[in-house]
């Protein structure tokens, strides 16, 4: 039996998870948890074999999560599992030792396939983000490296960051909540490949962004 659990703020996620694996009798989904810390301290965690985690969570990032699985459970396997369609999520998340990488939008029969590949120790990438991975390296070029798509919202914050807002200035400002804004810094800073905002606004700047 493989055991799978699920690490992701929205609880419809879970639900999906069990729905495609309703009535399977060799995989089963017996954990879900809500935020990093209660993953990280549930011992149920040491019986399971594969967990789909979510790339942006309330307390920790899913990278940083998935580094201190990996060091605590090295036979885990992590599939992440985002609505975000970017190759800088993808690279980071296999970097801190994911098996798999899968869309929210991903069907039934991939979630299946993605979790019988990583517990046969294989790596497991949705086809459309090897789609993606693959045209990104045609186009780079050693000169000129490639700018991360950003969303207008996105475009937003790293202009408000550059100009030294603070989070609830900023959450003000565009009038959403701060936790929105943490994730859109969250984000910004996976795609630019930096660890704060000092780098962020630095790499922005170098790139034209700003």
């Amino acid at each position: 039996m493989i055991k799978v659990a699920v690490t992701d703020d929205h609880p419809l996620m879970a639900e999906g998870i069990r729905n495609v694996l309703f009535g399977n009798d060799k995989i089963q989904l017996t954990a879900s948890w809500h935020r990093a810390i209660d993953t990280l301290e549930d011992q149920a965690l040491e019986h399971i074999d594969v967990l789909f985690l979510d790339i942006n969570l309330p307390d920790m990032s899913g990278i940083d999560l998935c580094k201190a699985l990996m060091e605590k459970y090295n036979r885990l396997r992590v599939i992440a599992i985002t609505s975000h369609q970017e190759s800088w999520f993808l690279k980071n998340m296999m970097k801190a030792g994911a098996k798999g990488f899968l869309l929210k939008s991903a069907s039934p029969k991939i979630i299946l396939e993605a979790i019988i590949t990583v517990c046969r120790g294989k790596e497991y990438i949705q086809s459309e983000m090897k789609d993606l991975l693959l045209s990104e390296s045609l186009n780079q070029t050693t000169k000129a490296p490639i700018i991360p798509k950003l969303t207008r919202r996105e475009q937003e914050v790293l202009q408000l960051i550059s100009e030294e807002y603070t989070t609830q200035e900023i959450a003000d400002k565009l009038f959403i909540s701060t936790k929105t804004v943490e994730t859109h810094r969250q984000n910004l800073t996976l795609k630019f490949g930096v660890k704060n905002s000092v780098g962020l606004v630095r790499v922005a700047l170098e790139m034209g962004l700003l």
